[in-house]
């Protein structure tokens, strides 16, 4: 490449726009924000595991799907500087890095520079939710960001480079056939990464097909793809024929654990929750995805904040009320832009599919073009179609926004008809102002979206109090239990890896359901050491908990534990002499 390309005005502004929205992740790094949690813990576990135990996990634990590239990536941290959450989160922050990288280049090469640049100052920042799921190192969100963007770039480079072989005349079978089965390795190490990146694997397929469909109808070539799938899946292939399925860990396709409903305690205290539970149905799982998901996933709750518990069932509440008519007017605006930009590649590409391309030899790179952004917005549109399919998106659409993370893909695709509007040169006389109002709508819309971005992690710096406050309250919890002792634990789900990645396994836990039955323990070894302890384990939970609410009438009715608290949390031990 040409030194006065690399010193390009835009990727000079690219490289600093990387380098600010990289340092601004880890300076919320730094904070400690996110708190850390038990999904975190569980990948650190895994990475404490690979580095110093010689453990080659295929999936993540407890669950059949999910690949643990976070954790390989973190154990070579660890080497480096020890086991810590900011070691940890490193690993997602370079992949973060890379997706911007990919993502600058996928909109320079089937859109502008300037719009790829505009991409990365919104996806740069991000609001609460998005940083959230980039940030937190529990596999999903930072590995179908990296490996949506890279195979979709990666799949332009080899269309538009086997075009032009076709145009040049120039292409041998050994190069196709090393194409092809280096995409599909790429695309098994994809879906092997998180299944979420199906629909844009199957829209990358499809714009595969543009370039090489006739190299596809060669056998050979065929099983080369096939062979470069199943290379890229084979360590969940290998998983899922050598680890019988099991009930009590996550499922993709089967039931997998489901905790069992408990009757409710009784107390004198007021329920946690109130409201009827709701029952899956498709307008509702529309409703969920398009009043709370999708605004979350894509910045709009950032200008109108509600939380979990107001954002969904809806309320009575003035401000949720408004605040959810806004929402789904941001969705609705979404789902316009998505048409509108959609409508226009379709054409345009169904328009030069007409063209001869011996008489124009650009139109076959236009055609590219136009299938490219095709490719982006049908995985887009699928993803969306298929969440609001999923029973999650009415009964929890607030944390289930995380399966919308591959929309942040489809920025640049959904802005680009604005983009063109309000900045590419016109030639429209007609209706002057008209076209003049138009285009300020244009500039006014794209401003509003950098705005709920920026304005979003402007909104975070405000939290960092409240969140270290929470990560002393953990550590102090650790050292409290280590000091007496009380290594071997019986806690609750969204304690248990935590703790136990944060004391690098100097304490030992075994996961209890609100029913005080074994729960989701990850870590199967953990609970046989629990059992086995030589004296009876401690029991640690929130206050207030349903296990802790258990615990206590147990105790008047005679169990021999004394209860005690410490920060948040209550701690059952065993009375001597018994």
């Amino acid at each position: 490449m040409k030194i006065s390309k690399l010193c390009d005005k835009y990727h000079i502004a690219a490289c600093i726009v990387i380098l600010l929205s990289s340092l601004l992740r880890f300076y919320l790094i730094l904070l400690g924000w996110p708190s850390l949690d038990s999904d975190e813990g569980t990948m650190g576990l895994m990475a404490l595991h690979i580095a110093y135990r010689g453990a080659h996990p295929l999936v993540f634990y407890g669950q059949d799907y999910l690949a643990p590239i976070d954790a390989y990536l973190a154990a070579c941290f660890f080497h480096l500087w020890g086991p810590s959450v900011l070691t940890l989160r490193l690993s997602v922050l370079l992949l973060f890095c890379f997706f911007l990288i990919q993502i600058y280049l996928l909109t320079s090469l089937i859109y502008n520079k300037p719009l790829a640049l505009a991409t990365l100052l919104i996806v740069g920042a991000g609001p609460g939710e998005v940083l959230f799921r980039e940030l937190e190192a529990a596999g999903g969100a930072p590995d179908v960001l990296f490996f949506c963007s890279l195979l979709l770039l990666v799949s332009c480079w080899l269309v538009f480079g086997r075009q032009r072989h076709s145009v040049n005349q120039k292409s041998s079978k050994l190069h196709d056939g090393i194409a092809l089965g280096l995409w599909g390795f790429l695309a098994g190490v994809s879906i092997w990464s998180d299944p979420l990146v199906l629909p844009f694997v199957g829209t990358a397929f499809l714009f595969l097909l543009q370039g090489y469909h006739q190299q596809l109808k060669s056998p050979l070539l065929c099983l080369l793809l096939v062979a470069g799938l199943l290379l890229g899946l084979s360590p969940e292939i290998a998983y899922k024929l050598t680890v019988p399925p099991s009930p009590s860990a996550l499922s993709l396709l089967g039931p997998g654990y489901r905790e069992p409903a408990y009757p409710p305690i009784a107390s004198g205290s007021k329920p946690p929750s109130e409201g009827v539970a709701l029952q899956a149905s498709l307008p509702l799982q529309v409703a969920g995805a398009l009043l709370v998901s999708l605004p979350l996933a894509t910045g709009g709750n950032a200008l109108c904040t509600l939380g979990p518990s107001r954002a969904w069932p809806l309320r009575a509440d003035p401000q949720a009320q408004f605040c959810t008519v806004f929402h789904g007017i941001w969705s609705l605006g979404y789902l316009l832009l998505w048409g509108l930009a959609t409508g226009q590649a379709l054409f345009s590409w169904w328009r030069l599919r007409q063209v001869d391309v011996k008489s124009r030899p650009g139109a076959l790179r236009s055609r590219c073009v136009e299938g490219a952004r095709l490719m982006i917005l049908g995985g887009a549109g699928g993803t969306l179609f298929l969440f609001c399919l999923f029973p999650q998106a009415a009964l929890t659409p607030w944390p289930s926004s995380r399966y919308l993370v591959g929309l942040s893909i489809s920025i640049p695709a959904l802005l680009f008809p604005l983009w063109r509007l309000a900045f590419l040169p016109s030639k429209r006389l007609l209706c002057k102002p008209l076209f003049q109002a138009a285009r300020l709508g244009a500039m006014l819309i794209i401003l509003t979206v950098a705005v709920a971005w920026w304005w979003g992690s402007g909104q975070l710096l405000a939290q960092a109090p409240d969140v270290q406050k929470l990560n002393n309250e953990q550590q102090a919890l650790m050292n409290f239990l280590l000091r007496r002792g009380a290594t071997r634990i019986y806690t609750d789900y969204w304690t248990c890896d935590r703790i136990a990645f944060q004391s690098t396994e100097r304490i030992i836990c075994s996961v209890l359901d609100a029913g005080l039955q074994p729960g989701l323990n990850r870590y199967p070894p953990y609970s046989r050491l629990v059992e086995a302890a030589q004296s009876p384990p401690d029991y640690v939970f929130p206050i207030g908990s349903p296990q802790d609410l258990r615990l206590q009438k147990l105790i008047t009715l005679g169990y021999h534990y004394r209860r005690l608290t410490y920060t948040n949390y209550a701690i059952y031990e065993p009375l001597r002499g018994t």
